[in-house]
Order: structure tokens, then C-alpha cells, then sequence
């Protein structure tokens, strides 16, 4: 057979990049040769590359190629070998100057578009707070970090395990009495944040629905949608009727959408059902249902306040103006976050014309929503430099708020642009550190409020969790002596609607810090060999190590055994001028506190109190 047909025959093997870090090499992921490359970027891991080694039969050309691989340029098809040879014996290449200049425009187009992606890849992820909390894991053990995954995106999934709903009229589902006892939970405990109803229309259309109970109603989706949000907020066990609701405002809604325009009420069914699925289901069910219900707006042209003349205008509902704004922002409020939360895409209508919400008293919904300004442009698509990004975090910590749904709106908003930050390395979240604390605590304290009202906002699961992941990361003293407050109040809301995914997330945020802990002690304890391979004091051994003398310093006394070591401190900081004003025995009865503290026995090993 001929071997050229047999090489041509031959099945292709996997081309593999040259030259990997080695990082990606430890660990046997894919390496794109860059510096850094994209695995270390993504993973934050520091990305080095071993030295190069000559061999003696290497051609000129393939160490050529490893440089250009190591500088970031993009590997060459040709045969290495062969480029060298050409090079050594001065033989024409075949190449010309056009050529040179085209792939050079090539390469710079490929490296631009490449950091482009790292970039948007990067802003995708910062929105995230499941890729947040992998990113913390992987940081903490990267051999135990948990899977990708949204921990505590909400209190739980209601409906698990109850039985399917079937469909039907309201009026058959429950009675009007009880219709009314629900809208009343939904506009004391609900409408504050999200109100986008208005209450005399809405009980005038209740007062009338129960007069003909045999008639279909479009009105019905709404009725439907209080009603579940109202036992959502009232009955920690769902009915048995619930799912009836649900299933109920679900088919209402498909089929009212299949009229153009879709009527107000249908939207107004569809905000309700992204917001009970926000709440109560999945978070993938909830990303797509906000997805159609902004198809829906713009069907129903909700985002567009001023008036147009079109062949495609075909209706004649008069629109509240104050409900047409309220309405939209509720559906792009609801849209971004479950696109930003799953790292999917949000739906913009291009051409929006609809203003923002005016303030009512004793309403916060024009407090929640005026923080989409400051939300929409994080888009990943949408490029935020810096210093807006820094900008928009001291407007965030500078609203003072006090209606709990919209601090915990705040309180996600400010921890999204953190992360952003965080992956801009701006020094910004350092110089603002304790303002960023002090709003995390008001987070809590928020969520230990929804508790005891029985309001179980998302924002009251996923809050909590994410302050936990916020404090391991910052990692100081500061934010490490907060991680008592927010554990115990992320197992409060554990404790307050146990479910599995708040035991999950509870678990979680146990097995980080507990990850965390023994890093610290395998830092301590490197630490601790390394101070006793290059001490000069003279080792002390005839004395208890856990003995302690008197030696006068508050209700703590200094072992006898480090008192040599002691005085050699003492000795060590008189020489040193910028240590002059260091007070020592100060830090050692902390030091000594501290070891009390955390269980510490006089080996400084750690043991569990």
C-alpha cells in the first residue's frame, strides 16, 4: 500500500498545545500557551511556566515556536522543523511581506478577541453568585470545593412533592372570603416591595368576580397569582389547593398570551408568576418565565410610555400610566437578576421609552427599582470601566434604607458589584471595606426581620449565604469576627423553613469555614516550623512546656520555658526603631486569649471546645 495513502487514512490525533504551565500541567487541564492563560485566569491560579530546556537535537525553529508560544502568540501549523531548516541555510520560505503583515493583523485580531472574551467571561462570572461561591472553594481546597451550583437562591421549592395542580376557575378553588384574607397578606407583607397593583381596582374586581362564578374571567390570573403569593407568605406548609392556583394562572396566561397585544391583566398574571417562581421553584423555571414575561411586555408595548402610530398598534386598553411603569420595571428587575444569578441571557428591548417609578408613601417598590440605573449596565456584554464600577458602589452605600425587601435588594446589588471590583482588583473595596461590612450586617438583620414575620423573600435565604462567602473571602480580622453573626442567622432561616435547600446551603457554609480553618492551622503550623528552625534563644526542656509562672502581665502568665525567648523578643524589637513603640506583652496576652479561644493546648495543636 502506499504510505502517503496510508498517512492520509491514518485518523487525526488531538493537537495539543506545545508548551503548558505548570499549574495546568499539575493538574492536567487544558492550556491555551498564554501568559496568563486562560485556565489560570479563570481558576486564579498564578500562572508560571517551567523553564525552557534545550535539547541537542531541537531544530532553531521549534524553540522559536515555544518562545512565541510562552509570549502569548498563537501556534504556528507549519512543520517546526522544516521552518528551521529553511532559516539555517538561508533558503527562500516562500513567504512575502503582504503575508507577514496579514498575519500580524491576524494574530492582533485573534489576541484582541481573545481578550475580549476573558474579559466578558470574567464579568459573567463576577454577576454570579454561584460562580462566586465555586470560585471561593476552589480558593479555600480546590480538591473539596463544592460543584457550580446557586445555594440558597431561595427558601426552597414550595410545591416539591405536592401533588400536580389542575386547572380551573378561582372561584371553585376557594371562597371569596378566603380570596380576600389572602390579598390582604399580599399587600401588607408584598405589595411594599413589589407593588405594582393598584388595591381599590384590584378588591372592586374581587368584589365582582364571586356575582358570576360560572363565567371566565381574564382576571382570574391575577386573582390566582395574590392568592399564591398570600399563602406564600402566610402558611409555611403549602394547601392542598395551592398547586390548583398555580396551575390555574400558569394556563391563563399561556393562552391570554397568544392574543395580540396581550391585556394588562395578562401581564400583570405574568409578573406575579416570575415572582411566586422567584420565591417558591427552580431557578432555571424562573430565568425562562421572566424571559417570556418580558416577550409579553413588549407584545403588550408596556415599555413603551409614549404613544406610537404603527401598522402593528392594535389596541385600545387606556393603561394606568404609574402601572405601565411599575409593571416594566418589575419585569426588568426580575429578568436581570435570574440572567445575572445563572449566567444566561437577559432580554432587552431596545427603543424603551417607559420612565421610572414615581414614589408613593408608604411604598418602597420606586426604591427597589431605582436601583436598575445601577444594575443594568453590569451587563457582561456591556463594557464598565473602573472607575464607574467604583462609583456605582459609593451610591449604593450611600442610600440609607429601611424597608427590608429593598435593603436585601441593596444589600445583592453592592455584592455584586464587590465581586466586580474584586476582579478588577480595585483598591477602592479596601479604602470602603468597613462601609461594605456595615451593609452586610444590615443585610442580616433584614433577613432575621422576614424571620420573624414570616416573609420569605429570596433574598432572605440567599442573602445570608452569600454574606457568609463574602466575610472567607475578604479574610481579615474585621470580617472574620463577623462569621459568627451570619452563621447563626443564615441556620435561623434554616431553622425557620427547613428545606433542603437550606440545609444545603447551611452545609455548605459550614464545610467553607471549616476548609478555611484548616488552612489556617497549616499556615500556623509552617509558620510555627519555620520561627523554630531560626530561633536564637537556647531551647529550654527541663520545664513543663505547660507550665505557667507569675510574671505579672494582667490575669495571664508567661510560661517559663519562653521567658528566655521572651527577653530575646524584647531585644529583638529595641533594635528595630519602627518597632520601638510595639507593645509585646500586650500581644502575647492576646496571643495567649486567642489560643484559649480557638481550643489551643500546649503543643498548638487545636481541639474542639
Amino acid at each position: 500500500m502506499d504510505q502517503s495513502h496510508s498517512n492520509e487514512a491514518a485518523p487525526r490525533k488531538r493537537r495539543r498545545a506545545r508548551v503548558a504551565c505548570e499549574p495546568c500541567r499539575l493538574r492536567k487541564r487544558k492550556c491555551d500557551s498564554r501568559q496568563p492563560c486562560y485556565t489560570c485566569v479563570e481558576f486564579e491560579y498564578e500562572c508560571y511556566y517551567a523553564p525552557l530546556k534545550s535539547k541537542a537535537k531541537s531544530a532553531p525553529g521549534v524553540a522559536q515556536q515555544q518562545e512565541s508560544q510562552l509570549a502569548g502568540s498563537p501556534v504556528s501549523s507549519e512543520p517546526a522543523p522544516l521552518a528551521g531548516a529553511a532559516a539555517a541555510t538561508g533558503a527562500p520560505t516562500g513567504r512575502n511581506d503582504n503575508q507577514d503583515s496579514q498575519e500580524t493583523a491576524t494574530e492582533k485580531a485573534y489576541g484582541s478577541s481573545a481578550a475580549n472574551a476573558r474579559t466578558h467571561m470574567q464579568s459573567l462570572e463576577a454577576n454570579s453568585g454561584a460562580a462566586f461561591v465555586r470560585r471561593l472553594g476552589l480558593k479555600i481546597d480546590p480538591y473539596n470545593a463544592p460543584q457550580l451550583h446557586l445555594f440558597a437562591w431561595n427558601a426552597g421549592e414550595r410545591l416539591a412533592g405536592c401533588a400536580p395542580g389542575i386547572a380551573s376557575r378561582v372561584t371553585t378553588i376557594l371562597p371569596q372570603a378566603q380570596m380576600r384574607s389572602l390579598a390582604l397578606v399580599f399587600f401588607e407583607k408584598v405589595a411594599i416591595g413589589y407593588g405594582f397593583i393598584d388595591r381599590d381596582v384590584f378588591f372592586e374586581r374581587l368584589g365582582t368576580r364571586w356575582q358570576t362564578p360560572e363565567m371566565p374571567d381574564s382576571y382570574d390570573c391575577v386573582l390566582c397569582g395574590v392568592a399564591a403569593l398570600g399563602l406564600h407568605f402566610s402558611q409555611r406548609v403549602p394547601p392542598v389547593y395551592e398547586p390548583d392556583l398555580v396551575e390555574t394562572a400558569k394556563t391563563l396566561l399561556e393562552q391570554g398570551s397568544l392574543v395580540t397585544p396581550p391585556s394588562i391583566n395578562i401581564v400583570t398574571g405574568w409578573v406575579l408568576r416570575v415572582a411566586y417562581l422567584r420565591m417558591t421553584s427552580l431557578p432555571h423555571a424562573a430565568w425562562l418565565a421572566s424571559c417570556s414575561l418580558m416577550h409579553v411586555a413588549e407584545s403588550a408595548n408596556i415599555h413603551l410610555e409614549a404613544p406610537s402610530h404603527t401598522v402593528f398598534d392594535g389596541s385600545s386598553e387606556v393603561i394606568d400610566l404609574d402601572i405601565r411603569r411599575r409593571l416594566w420595571g418589575m419585569a426588568q428587575h426580575l429578568n436581570i437578576w435570574a440572567s445575572f444569578d445563572l449566567g444566561r441571557t437577559k432580554i432587552t428591548l431596545p427603543g424603551a421609552t417607559t420612565k421610572p417609578v414615581s414614589p408613593k408613601a408608604g411604598d418602597y417598590t420606586s426604591q427597589l427599582l431605582g436601583f436598575i440605573p445601577l444594575t443594568e449596565p453590569l451587563h457582561p456584554n456591556k463594557s464598565r470601566s473602573v472607575e464607574e464600577l467604583e462609583a456605582d458602589m459609593k451610591r449604593v452605600l450611600d442610600d440609607v434604607l429601611e424597608a427590608p425587601p429593598v435593603v436585601m435588594a441593596q444589600v445583592n446589588l453592592m455584592l455584586c458589584i464587590f465581586r466586580r471590583l474584586r476582579a478588577e482588583k480595585s483598591n477602592m473595596i479596601n479604602m470602603r471595606m468597613e462601609r461594605i461590612l456595615e451593609l452586610a450586617m444590615k443585610g442580616l438583620r433584614a433577613a432575621e426581620n422576614m424571620v420573624a414575620s414570616n416573609s420569605p423573600w429570596h433574598h432572605s435565604a440567599n442573602v445570608p449565604f452569600q454574606v457568609v462567602c463574602l466575610l472567607l473571602a475578604i479574610d481579615s480580622r474585621a470580617s472574620l469576627a463577623l462569621l459568627p453573626d451570619a452563621m447563626n442567622v443564615l441556620q435561623e432561616v434554616t431553622n425557620a423553613w427547613n428545606s433542603a435547600v437550606m440545609r444545603e446551603a447551611y452545609n455548605t457554609a459550614y464545610l467553607f469555614i471549616l476548609l478555611h480553618q484548616r488552612r489556617k492551622e497549616e499556615d500556623a503550623k509552617t509558620l510555627r516550623n519555620v520561627l523554630g528552625m531560626h530561633s536564637t534563644a537556647p531551647a529550654v526542656t527541663t520545664a513543663d512546656d505547660s507550665t505557667m509562672q507569675f510574671v505579672g502581665v494582667g490575669d495571664f502568665r508567661q510560661p517559663a520555658t519562653d521567658s528566655v525567648e521572651f527577653s530575646w523578643l524584647e531585644d529583638l524589637i529595641s533594635d528595630m526603631p519602627s518597632l520601638r513603640e510595639f507593645d509585646l506583652e500586650q500581644f502575647l496576652v492576646q496571643d495567649a486569649m486567642q489560643q484559649q479561644d480557638l481550643g489551643m493546648d500546649s503543643s498548638g495543636n487545636y481541639t474542639l471546645l
